[in-house]
């Protein structure tokens, strides 16, 4: 949806036209360790930053372990479970119109203190995203570092600019179809829920991509995944009433959050400076995280960190590229009598398009 134009300067962060046009940044990998010419033309950025993502993606490469039966043996029998829970549910995505993948063959010794960081940035006084330009991906609305000091230090340079910054870790990403992706060890400790809603999602990256408009690529995920899953445990009560919990919370909190991004857009729109911008913004995060949060009932206790955390307006831009388009989709959905099959067909046939005679899906 809209797509952006590309910034004059490849290694100049820029603001994007919107808070959701990002791209998932491990294709930066892809076109440093693939594309090696742009590393003469400056195409794909700095050299220093190329270096260290086609190290850190060599490195996964050499460290990850193909999952022979020696080596399932070495899991635990809650590992062994969910690992075949996410292939099942890769599976499950391939029948209902996904790609068929070559991922998760291998198995990488890594938890979420291993994670890779993002690093997310935004101006004090808009909900735009900073972004990036590459080659193949277009406008890359955010950084990923495989090293956290790193990671920091460049959170730090963009501060100093100015801008707000978020560092969120990343345990399990995909390199859309590029690499053959092992499943980090970590994440058959999560909750089987998010295991399979996972699992789907970044099978839906493989499948479906459109460079610059991350906005459309995360939501879409998003709600495909969270349909899937719920279609995936249709035979298993428990684990269906579950997932249903985790994702009555999650539209719950999108809404949230869509009620206070339309308060700060209003108030970024007539603040009569930045330091005013920033000095109003700061009552309404709180009003939020207070009195609107705690007005709401929630079913999990996924979001109760969300009272304390330090917002600001990169965190922002963060939560709403994944939960900000979710009414769109499920508009569409439901014009569809909910056949998900025929959403992702829809979907194959016209990517990045969306059906705007719906009220959800119209431009504001």
């Amino acid at each position: 949806m809209n797509p952006v134009r590309p910034a004059a300067d490849p290694d100049a962060p820029r603001d994007s036209q919107s808070c959701s046009k990002r791209s998932r940044w491990l294709s930066l990998t892809v076109c440093a360790v693939l594309v090696p010419g742009f590393f003469t033309v400056g195409g794909c950025g700095s050299g220093a930053y190329l270096a260290h993502v086609s190290w850190g993606q060599l490195e996964v490469v050499m460290d990850r372990e193909l999952l022979t039966p020696e080596r399932l043996a070495g899991l635990s029998e809650s590992e062994r479970d969910r690992l075949s829970l996410l292939l099942r549910a890769r599976e499950f995505g391939t029948s209902l119109g996904l790609a068929k993948s070559k991922s998760y063959r291998h198995l990488i010794e890594r938890s979420e203190e291993d994670a890779v960081r993002v690093v997310v940035a935004a101006p004090t006084n808009r909900l735009e995203a900073v972004s990036w330009w590459f080659p193949l991906v277009g406008h890359v609305t955010y950084r990923g570092y495989f090293d956290p000091a790193r990671a920091s230090r460049f959170a730090e340079k963009l501060e100093r600019r100015g801008l707000d910054t978020y560092v969120r870790p990343a345990l399990l990403y995909s390199t859309l179809g590029w690499f053959d992706d092992p499943i980090p060890r970590g994440v058959l400790a999560w909750p089987d829920a998010d295991v399979v809603d996972v699992a789907i999602h970044e099978l839906v990256h493989e499948t479906i991509y459109v460079p610059s408009d991350t906005a459309y690529n995360e939501a879409l995920a998003t709600f495909i995944a969270k349909e899937g899953a719920l279609l995936f445990f249709q035979g298993d009560a428990k684990r269906r009433r579950e997932a249903e919990r985790l994702f009555d919370d999650r539209v719950q909190f999108a809404g949230l959050l869509d009620r206070m991004a339309a308060e700060l857009t209003e108030l970024y729109a007539v603040a009569a400076s930045e330091a005013a911008a920033v000095q109003g913004r700061e009552e309404i995060f709180e009003r939020f995280q207070e009195e609107h949060f705690d007005a709401l009932r929630w079913n999990t206790e996924r979001y109760l960190r969300f009272p304390t955390r330090l917002l600001n307006n990169a965190w922002m831009v963060a939560q709403v590229t994944y939960l900000g388009e979710l009414d769109c989709f499920a508009a569409w959905f439901a014009e569809l009598d909910h056949d998900l099959e025929a959403l992702i067909s829809d979907v194959l046939e016209h990517p990045g398009d969306v059906p705007l005679e719906l009220e959800a899906c119209a431009p504001a």
